[in-house]
């Protein structure tokens, strides 16, 4: 195999040839691929139809590097196209290394390049990798290796793709609740059918590639770790969350504690809780200190924070992960007033830092507290902890330039839309929105831009929507088939 000359087709048909190569891919074409060849040429033609080598070999890959030409703006494509020539020719290394040492060992081959070009690899070509030799398995499931295919995979932004969690009315397609969509097309990636979340099912936090899931009612005292990526997933013990009640009020989150890598789920649960109706809505009022548990994924163990204080403002709606600590919009008055239920109004931020495993509190800004606005959730742009407040037709997000500071709150933004319901805010600032019968969209807020999605869209469905990256955790895990 000519690796170097295969590598001189693909970089010319880049480069040199680029708009030739861009016009000939079809759009209108289902399926083609991008060959490198041997003698420095390259092609563009129809997959190969040969079939998939077994799982325990590495496949020579003769597939080439497979396109679909969409409504993707064309830089953007390019770049996608590059960033997959590039796992791709890794690949070819790989593949004529384990066959020239005879598939036993990498020796010859600097362990910091297998490091390199395994961290740009997909999370399933990784899998295969492993059952190569016991120097890949050991690289593969080492925790620092695992990190930086991580890191490698969050900064492709090329690659950033959605994970899509569908609840549709009245359905029983199993196959269609939970998919992981690209990023910029909304164009499907992956289906998963065989998580078997059977009735109900809460996506209550993700970070890191990592789900967490709570299959039933929310009485329901089972909750599930899960990596889409492996389809891999386990049981968290509920030895410590057996107090649930169904007069109780409780809260999950899910973080990552970097100083020691760790996974972390946090509980905080008012064990007693009087509840009444309100024209037929439900209201809480604490009538005991709540209790804080923490879950340890490396430990697989719960324990009990005696002494710490669980929330004082009720902490309600989606969870977002930033700056080590998981982040709830919080509405007051506390926790021992039921007018919050008739008087909801957002009034801080709640906290949980996932490292210390203590609450903090974070002042809105005014004009958000003064509006009495309830539609208000937490989000993340550019890495920083913000809100997206909507009063009426008005959209504003207000950014909290240095996370804890309550006095760095500042409107970014501002903006009306017209939808039926707001799905998902990606971290680049577009802000993903359905409209019933009309189909899925995308508003850039930095360009003032509107971009079509999806055809379809039916406003009676749930959709749960988190930016997906592709990871390793739970690799060394016991798998537990759900």
């Amino acid at each position: 195999m000519d690796f170097k000359g295969r590598r001189e087709g693909i970089i010319k048909a880049l480069t040199k040839d680029v708009e030739f190569f861009y016009n000939l891919c079809d759009p209108k074409h289902p399926s083609l691929c991008l060959y490198g060849l041997p003698s420095q040429l390259w092609a563009v033609n129809s997959p190969s139809s040969q079939p998939p080598p077994p799982p325990s070999e590495i496949p020579e890959p003769k597939l080439g590097i497979n396109l679909i030409r969409d409504d993707m703006p064309k830089d953007e494509w390019l770049s996608m196209v590059a960033l997959h020539s590039d796992a791709w020719l890794h690949e070819l290394i790989m593949y004529g290394t384990a066959r020239k040492r005879g598939k036993t060992e990498n020796r010859g081959l600097p362990n910091e390049m297998v490091v390199e070009v395994f961290a740009r690899l997909p999370v399933k070509d990784l899998l295969r990798y492993r059952t190569v030799c016991n120097n890949w398995r050991s690289l593969i499931d080492d925790p620092n290796f695992v990190n930086a295919h991580l890191r490698s995979y969050k900064s492709n932004i090329v690659g950033n793709q959605l994970l899509v969690s569908m609840e549709r009315p009245r359905s029983w397609l199993n196959s269609e609740r939970v998919l992981v969509r690209h990023s910029d097309t909304f164009r499907k990636v992956m289906t998963f059918n065989n998580l078997n979340l059977i009735d109900k099912y809460d996506v209550l936090g993700y970070v890191n590639g990592l789900v967490l899931v709570r299959p039933g009612s929310r009485t329901s005292s089972e909750v599930i770790l899960w990596n889409p990526s492996m389809n891999k997933s386990i049981n968290v013990p509920n030895i410590m969350i057996n107090i649930i009640k169904e007069r109780s009020y409780y809260e999950f989150g899910l973080g990552f504690d970097a100083s020691i890598n760790d996974y972390k789920v946090v509980l905080f649960t008012y064990p007693y809780t009087d509840v009444s109706y309100y024209f037929g809505s439900q209201r809480y009022r604490a009538t005991i200190p709540g209790l804080i548990q923490v879950y340890s994924l490396s430990a697989n163990s719960w324990t009990t924070k005696n002494g710490a204080h669980a929330p004082s403002h009720w902490a309600v709606g989606p969870q977002v992960y930033v700056n080590g600590a998981i982040n709830w919009m919080g509405f007051g008055p506390n926790v021992t007033d039921d007018s919050w239920a008739t008087n909801k109004i957002c009034s801080h931020i709640v906290s949980f830092d996932v490292g210390n495993e203590v609450f903090n509190y974070f002042e809105l800004p005014v004009d958000v507290v003064k509006s009495g606005n309830r539609n208000t959730s937490v989000i993340v742009i550019d890495g920083c902890l913000a809100i997206f407040s909507i009063d009426n037709r008005l959209h504003n997000i207000w950014v909290m330039k240095e996370y804890g500071n309550s006095n760095s709150w500042g409107k970014c933004y501002t903006f009306s839309l017209h939808y039926d319901k707001g799905l998902h805010f990606k971290g680049n600032g577009e802000f993903l929105y359905g409209v019933d019968g009309v189909g899925i969209k995308s508003y850039d807020v930095k360009k003032n831009c509107v971009r079509d999605l999806a055809k379809t869209y039916n406003k009676a469905s749930t959709y749960t929507v988190f930016t997906h990256v592709e990871s390793l955790v739970l690799s060394t895990m016991s798998r537990v088939d759900k």
